[in-house]
């Protein structure tokens, strides 16, 4: 455990529970996690548990944490909102509402990530067809964690300065830049949430 948690969960967790960061999401923290592992522990500390996977929607994270207490990690990092965009096999603002606050009832100390605009969408999606379904999700995503006593992390203001240079050669994910600029804001929060 980095710092001391003065909070009634940890006189509630039996001694031997080591503290965790768990991710959990879509593939932006994916990505971050298997493609960028020099840039984990400066993320998010020395000990980590992915489950985020490409291709998530709101729907993946009942699946993602499954038995898991997350009341027992650190925190959790989430980032969600992109897939959910895409019509047709995205989801509606209410379904998108509904996944998130089951899983933030649960409890737990929560950082999101919230989309940034693409350059590019899925096809047959467009981006200017996208991008403004991507800003809906991302201020529920912003509501739900903020209510519940969370942060929320803005990847297109952190990353806004890069331009067409945070992104990727698809238009979608992030470049290694993005990542870099996103990193000690994603500490920062743990280091917050976790006093």
């Amino acid at each position: 455990m980095r710092g001391k948690l003065q909070s009634s969960s940890e006189t509630d967790r039996p001694k031997d529970v080591q503290m965790t960061v768990l991710l959990v999401g879509d593939s932006n923290l994916a990505r971050l996690y298997y493609e960028l592992p020099d840039l984990v522990p400066r993320a998010f500390g020395a000990d980590v548990e992915c489950r985020a996977a490409g291709g998530a929607w709101s729907g993946s994270l009942r699946h993602q944490i499954g038995d898991r207490t997350v009341r027992d990690y650190e925190a959790v990092v989430v980032s969600i909102g992109s897939s959910d965009s895409h019509p047709p096999y995205g989801s509606s603002p209410a379904a998108f509402r509904e996944n998130l606050s089951r899983e933030l009832e649960s409890g737990g100390r929560w950082i999101a990530l919230l989309p940034r605009d693409l350059l590019r969408a899925f096809a047959p999606c467009t981006a200017d067809e996208v991008n403004p379904r991507i800003r809906g999700f991302s201020g529920i995503l912003a509501e739900l964690v903020k209510a519940s006593g969370g942060i929320a992390l803005d990847v297109g203001a952190i990353t806004g300065t890069l331009a067409p240079a945070a992104y990727d050669d698809d238009g979608i994910h992030l470049t290694r830049g993005a990542y870099e600029k996103l990193v000690p804001e994603i500490a920062d929060a743990i280091k917050a949430v976790a006093r």
